[in-house]
């Protein structure tokens, strides 16, 4: 079985390869590779084989593989398939696990005989793109800045997206009154009114609502509820013409300074206004 090696398509000082694949017919038949890889499907569908088993992937998907995954991809009936592909060595994941710190479920990730595939919005698949179309505006010759940005990418997507993933894929073990008020905090009556409603709902301890949001969600209650916001927040941006400041306030913030930081740690430094901008000029 053929067998990728970084030594051969890595630039070592970089750490990693950026490319547009136009078509299944430009990618190599099963193989495995001493390196990690993440594909964003960009248009069309593809059946992605990986460790014996057929995956039918559409457009918006994002999917995370493992050095030890076999692969390989076949073209669908109907159509081809267009991708984004960043491959990058081990290094760059081992330093991207120690930053993120043991919060972040790396054994879930690299665990399962089936790594993550998440299917994002359209609206978070252009995030993606663009996020990525950044390392072709950056000269080649600039290998020092082309890895900084590569790490920045990767830390955002990893937490904004495949770890999501993660621990949506290991939820076995998360009590039923919990789930139950996950589901419950998703409703906009209760996260916009934040951290003390989503509490008053469990019928628990402040205490223990953190420590069980900790060990199942790797998160405080109060990250959970602005995870919700910023959300909600995002859908507004878009597709309504309402004033940021009053945005602010239909999520149940009235310190406009503070949705600005939360949305701008969530979003690269993205500013509500550039996200809008952004949205608008995607559509």
């Amino acid at each position: 079985m053929l067998k990728l090696l970084a030594a051969n398509g890595i630039d070592s000082e970089i750490q990693a390869h950026y490319r547009l694949i136009a078509s299944v017919g430009d990618t190599v038949g099963m193989h495995t590779h001493d390196f990690y890889e993440l594909f964003l499907i960009l248009k069309g569908s593809v059946v992605h084989v990986i460790n014996g088993k057929g995956q039918l992937l559409q457009e918006n998907t994002l999917v995370f593989i493992r050095e030890s995954d076999v692969h390989y991809y076949e073209r669908t009936d109907d159509c081809d398939c267009q991708f984004i592909n960043l491959s990058f060595q081990r290094e760059v994941l081992d330093d991207l696990i120690a930053f993120l710190g043991e919060g972040f479920p790396s054994e879930r990730l690299l665990g399962p005989s089936m790594p993550p595939a998440v299917l994002l919005s359209r609206t978070e698949k252009e995030y993606v793109r663009y996020r990525l179309d950044q390392l072709s505006l950056i000269p080649q010759e600039k290998k020092l800045i082309v890895r900084a940005e590569v790490r920045a990418i990767l830390t955002d997507l990893f937490s904004r997206y495949i770890k999501a993933e993660a621990d949506h894929m290991d939820l076995k073990g998360v009590p039923e009154w919990l789930r139950t008020l996950c589901n419950e905090a998703g409703k906009k009556e209760h996260f916009t009114q934040g951290t003390a409603a989503l509490v008053g709902l469990s019928g628990k301890s402040h205490a223990y609502v953190c420590r069980m949001f900790r060990k199942y969600l790797a998160m405080s209650p109060t990250q959970y509820i602005n995870e919700l916001r910023m959300a909600y927040a995002e859908n507004l941006l878009l597709n309504t013409d309402m004033e940021i400041v009053d945005i602010s306030l239909e999520i149940g913030l009235d310190n406009v300074s503070y949705f600005y930081d939360l949305f701008k740690r969530r979003h690269n430094l993205m500013t509500p206004h550039v996200y809008r901008q952004f949205g608008n000029i995607r559509r």
